[in-house]
């Protein structure tokens, strides 16, 4: 059925006026500060992670790159080899923990990878420093803790399970032991 004159005149002065809402503040930005509108703020995309345990030092965990993609079903699928090219992960191998940038599970999430659940350090880098909210613990009895020190010394959070929130620990976790 073709529009009637009357909804594609309202339609364009919808558009038209949109369109001039939008550029009005970018205008008077130019116009107040000296030719420059300042760049949009940009929230940055979430995104789902996971690091692979590579080595374990003395308790360190060394990890590979992290591999990240748009979903955690899309990592999930990485981790059991059922995304196209890859094989899944080395035998032995387990999630020990996943942790995420917004309470109840919300946000960018990053999967560790590793073989053991018997003790290891994980040093949050780059975002993930002191930007921890909630957490899934997978390591049965021995306990997950979250330190505020990158030294993992002093107060701590500990967790068994799931957490949907890590209270006053949230978003001060520069050091994560495992084990």
């Amino acid at each position: 059925m073709k529009p009637k004159p009357i909804w594609t005149t309202i339609l364009t002065a919808i558009t038209v006026g949109a369109l001039a809402l939008t550029a009005l503040p970018a205008d008077a930005a130019r116009s107040a500060g000296g030719g420059q509108a300042p760049e949009p703020s940009k929230e940055p995309a979430t995104q789902h992670c996971v690091v692979i345990v590579i080595d374990d030092n003395d308790g360190v965990l060394t990890t590979g790159p992290e591999t990240c993609s748009d979903t955690e079903a899309e990592v999930d699928d990485f981790i059991n080899g059922a995304s196209p090219g890859t094989t899944g992960l080395r035998s032995g191998s387990n999630v020990i923990g996943k942790h995420y940038k917004s309470t109840n599970y919300g946000g960018s999430s990053i999967t560790i990878v590793g073989t053991t659940c018997s003790g290891g350090v994980w040093w949050p880098t780059g975002s993930w420093n002191n930007n921890i909210e909630s957490s899934k613990h997978y390591c049965g009895s021995s306990a997950t803790r979250f330190y505020d020190s990158s030294s993992c010394s002093g107060s701590g959070k500990s967790i068994y399970g799931q957490r949907t929130t890590l209270g006053w620990m949230n978003n001060k976790a520069s050091c994560v032991r495992y084990g």
